[in-house]
């Protein structure tokens, strides 16, 4: 994981507990679901998926499979590379 990657994350955490919206984050390891993305929010009733990256960062294999998995399934998964990104669906 990159520092810029984690001044993201940190950024997304910080805001999403000024804004009092529930979350946590997803851990990967023994028995995870391949790709799971990196947090989880719960958001006017609704469980949100967000994966954290870099402007430039690209999502796995896998993580295409898990994004896909949610249109399919009408859960919304969002990349977020900044903590405009994160605004835009909060506000």
């Amino acid at each position: 994981m990159t520092t810029l990657e984690t001044q993201v994350k940190q950024q997304v955490k910080e805001y999403l507990d000024i804004k009092h919206i529930f979350w946590f984050y997803n851990l990967q390891g023994l028995g995870a679901f391949k790709g799971i993305p990196d947090m989880c929010m719960f958001f006017r009733g609704k469980a949100l998926f967000l994966e954290i990256k870099t402007p430039k960062g690209k999502l796995s294999y896998h993580q295409k499979i898990f994004q896909e998995q949610c249109f399919l399934n009408s859960i919304e998964y969002h990349v977020i590379t900044s903590l405009e990104d994160l605004m835009a669906i909060v506000g």
